[in-house]
């Protein structure tokens, strides 16, 4: 009878590990769940919407759960579309910072802009901030593009207003009392006039065009700064957080010093130009 119950001890023993061992698949699954669940973390310490982000994750934990169900009951189980599911948070993640960086930088653009009616530019801003909070963060972005290029295309209506009047003023104020019965020809001095300041406008706007560059470059140099001192100094973020945002400035500072260079070379060769 004792010889039953301890052969009866060690069966039990040996189909113990297959009961409750898992895949390797399982557990690599598993590993990068949980690494998705740290980054939600970090994102709600960095005070940004998350639910998008939430749903999907908790939506790879269900998944997650269902095939490690159906391995435990000696079924096939499938962790791929959970993969597919990390990959997605893992885009919504950097779209997040990218965003919210993108908004910081665009605010303080704004408020350096002077000189021309900003309602416009603030009705587009608050689109952006509003695509933002709800988690659209590519119609957000897309909404920041269209706010940079509303400040550039009011920046060019006033200075073309205003090389035109300089240019035209006296001229014209004086052929009027001199000449004006010959108003017909006035198309064609108008014209004329184009010839000779749309070089110096085009200029101009290329000038202004790497300003604003710079001054955006300027912002994002300010905000690595403050992110560094935060990191190193306050601990007042994580190191993905912190990664993830200098990788983020180092791409568009990056894109602007591409831009730079050509739009000075573009500018001297404008410059050369007798009209």
């Amino acid at each position: 009878m004792k010889k039953k119950i301890i052969f009866a001890l060690i069966l039990i023993l040996l189909l113990m590990p297959s009961v409750f061992a898992v895949s390797e698949g399982s557990l690599k699954a598993e590993s990068v769940i949980a690494t998705a669940e740290k980054d939600m973390n970090v994102m709600v310490q960095a005070g940004l919407p998350a639910i998008r982000y939430n749903d999907s994750l908790i939506k790879a934990r269900q998944f997650y759960e269902v095939q490690l169900a159906f391995e435990r009951n000696n079924g096939t189980a499938d962790y791929s579309s959970i993969y597919d599911i990390i990959t997605e948070l893992n885009s919504i993640k950097l779209k997040a910072f990218k965003t919210v960086d993108e908004l910081t930088a665009l605010k303080l653009a704004i408020n350096e802009t002077i000189g021309i009616d900003l309602a416009p530019v603030l009705q587009l801003y608050d689109e952006a901030k509003a695509h933002f909070e709800a988690e659209r963060y590519e119609e957000s972005l897309a909404a920041i593009d269209n706010t940079y290029k509303k400040i550039a295309e009011l920046e060019a209506l006033q200075t073309k207003i205003k090389v035109f009047y300089d240019a035209t003023s006296a001229t014209v104020t004086n052929f009027l009392k001199q000449r004006w019965k010959e108003l017909v020809i006035i198309p064609s001095i108008i014209f004329l006039i184009y010839l000779l300041t749309n070089n110096k406008i085009s200029c101009m706007m290329i000038e202004k065009k790497m300003k604003e560059l710079e001054g955006r470059r300027s912002s994002i140099k300010s905000l690595i700064a403050k992110t560094q001192k935060m990191y190193f100094e306050k601990g007042g973020i994580g190191e993905t957080n912190y990664r993830v945002r200098m990788k983020e400035y180092s791409g568009l500072i990056r894109e602007i010093n591409r831009q730079i260079p050509l739009l000075r070379e573009e500018l001297e060769i404008r410059k050369k130009r007798k009209i």
